[in-house]
Parts: structure tokens; sequence; C-alpha cells
């Protein structure tokens, strides 16, 4: 699953169309937040430029024509609208540090210009001897209706970028002769670059799941959300005990239903202790998984397949003393309740599992 702030996939084989708005969008990304998710949308991602001056909003889209129909529902929201044309990218490449988009704009509308103009840059890119090792991709889109170019570029670091910049003398990112063709390239009215910085995204594997049905107990209900929505940055550790989110499926609706629980960790495993309080039965989530033992957890940003199984006599002992030196209370739960308590171990599912 792709994590809620990751870069946008920018070869993505689904992208037909690129929508580009010149601010952060705000609303359109709260709205995205809320759900429901639109189909055709594949990513949301908005950028900060490096010294915190502007921003940039850059959305894929499956279709267009659906991704100008979702924005109409926003005032004063306007988008460009592109599509890729070339990319030049290898492979094992870094997690890139810096995110350099330039704006290229010619004096009328040329649709063989825009992808000459590309042309020319890849030219001048072939021609380099001596590349700077801090670039990392280059993706290049042309605006349909043939006025405006926009180069995504993925550096290693700002700082690698600016050195480029000071060593081509010609304030391009090479020093071969190419690059003056690019520079004196007829019909381009405006140009410029601005170096980003990732502010926030969603993906469609990460946007709201409207078949997951939280706790309906408020509080904690509020625990889950605050931990979905900053990856666990709030909410992993709560009150200062360590929680996860468990996802169990519904013995009686088939529906899957998260819950946040306090963990103790026994190596590679994940302990969970099923004491309702100390209530005479067991909680919803013990008895959904002992009916389908196959559970999702996430533990702070990791989201992963866990399979679920009561720990048994013998586990039970040491690791009821795992848990409860976390969390104390367990052993009043117990001292209270007619019931024994159960243990809960889960363990990574791998595909052999």
């Amino acid at each position: 699953m792709i994590a809620r702030n990751a870069l946008p996939d920018i070869a993505h084989p689904d992208v037909d169309t690129v929508l580009i708005m010149r601010s952060s969008a705000a609303e359109v990304y709260a709205d995205l937040e809320r759900g429901p998710w639109p189909k055709e949308l594949i990513s949301c991602t908005v950028f900060v430029s490096t010294d915190g001056e502007k921003n940039v909003t850059y959305t894929q889209w499956r279709n267009g024509e659906a991704g100008r129909e979702y924005l109409t529902g926003f005032a004063d929201i306007e988008a460009v609208e592109y599509r890729l044309y070339r990319s030049n990218a290898g492979v094992n490449r870094p997690v890139p540090g810096c995110i350099v988009i330039l704006d290229v704009e010619f004096d009328g509308p040329d649709h063989d210009r825009q992808r000459r103009w590309v042309d020319t840059v890849f030219d001048a890119m072939a021609g380099e001897t001596d590349p700077h090792p801090g670039g990392i991709s280059g993706h290049f889109h042309v605006s349909t209706d043939g006025t405006r170019v926009l180069p995504y570029a993925e550096w290693t670091n700002a700082d690698a970028h600016r050195d480029a910049i000071e060593r081509s003398g010609q304030g391009m990112i090479g020093s071969g002769s190419g690059w003056q063709r690019v520079k004196e390239f007829p019909g381009v009215t405006d140009s410029g670059f601005t170096r980003y910085h990732l502010l926030h995204s969603l993906s469609e594997s990460s946007a709201p799941e409207p078949d997951v049905l939280d706790s309906p107990t408020d509080w904690v209900a509020e625990h889950i959300r605050d931990y979905v929505e900053t990856d666990g940055q709030s909410g992993h550790l709560y009150q200062g005990w360590p929680s996860l989110l468990l996802t169990t499926r519904g013995r009686k609706s088939g529906k899957l239903r998260r819950t946040a629980l306090i963990y103790g960790q026994d190596d590679d495993r994940y302990v969970l202790v099923a004491s309702n309080a100390g209530s005479p039965t067991h909680p919803a989530w013990y008895l959904n998984l002992i009916a389908d033992p196959d559970v999702t957890i996430q533990v702070g940003a990791e989201k992963f397949a866990g399979r679920a199984r009561p720990a048994t006599a013998d586990e039970k002992p040491p690791l009821w003393h795992l848990v409860t030196a976390i969390f104390p209370l367990y052993d009043t739960y117990q001292a209270k309740s007619h019931r024994e308590i159960p243990l809960v171990i889960i363990e990574r599912r791998t595909d052999e599992t």
C-alpha cells in the first residue's frame, strides 16, 4: 500500500491527464480526505517551494473530463491540463529530496513546437559527457492547449540542483553546447523553475475506505481518525502507551471493522489483550478474529496483513508479564472479571501463510 505522504508515480501507466493548480488547493485536498474518492483520480500531491513562498498541486487522472468536472465544484480553482510526453529515468533511483518544476510558455498554441522543445532538451541531455550526479529523473508534460511545457525533475536535494546550475555557467543543468539551443529556442516567452518539497499527498490506495467501519465508541473513533490522518505520528503513542490499529472482518456482518488497541511486541510478533476493560464478555474484535484470523494491522505508518491466534497456556505467562508491564491495569481487569482474559498473538502473513 502506498503511504499517504508519498511522491506521485509520474510514469503511472493508468494516467491519462494531469491537472495542475498553482496553489495549495486546500479545499480540494480537504474534500478528498473526507471522501468519497473520485473514481477516476489516481493521486493528489501538494508541493511547497523550498522558500515557503509557493504551492503547486499536482493531480493525476485516468480521465481528464472527470477531473475537470470534479474541479468545477470548487470556486476560484483554476487548473491547467497536461499530458506526459517523454520521461528520462534510470533504475534503482534514490528517493528524491527535491522536486524541480519548470514553467515554459510559448507565444501561441503549437503542439508540434511543444514536442520539439522537449526533444531539444533530450538532445542536450544526451550530449552531456559529465551529467551532474544529483539528477534522478526528468518528466516532460505538454499542455493540451498547446501553449506550455511543464518539466518535472527529481533531484537528490536542492543543493545538488543549485550546484548543477552554477557549474553549467549558462543557467541550465548542463554545460554542453546543446543547452544553448534550448535557451535560444524560438517562441518561448517565459521560462523559470522553482524547487519544491512534498507538503502532503493522497493516492487512491490510501484514500478513505468506505467499507471499513471504525469503533462506535467516540473517543476510540477519534483516536483512530487521528492515527490514520497522520500515519501514526499522532496516535501511535496514546497517553504514553504504544497502540496499533486492528482491522477484523465482522463475524455476522462480513464488514471490515477497525479499532485501536494497546500492544506489546515479542520479537516480530504483536501481542494484544482481549480485556474489554474487565467486562464479562469478550470484545467484538476478539470474536471476529476467532471466526476469521486474517487481519490487517497498522503500527505507526506501516500497514500489513497478519494472522491472529490466541496464545496457548504455555505462551501466556511470559506474554502476560510483557503486556502488564506496559499497562498494569490489565491485572486489575483480570481480577474483577470472571472470565479468563485471552491474549492474542499476531504474526505477519507471508505468501506461504
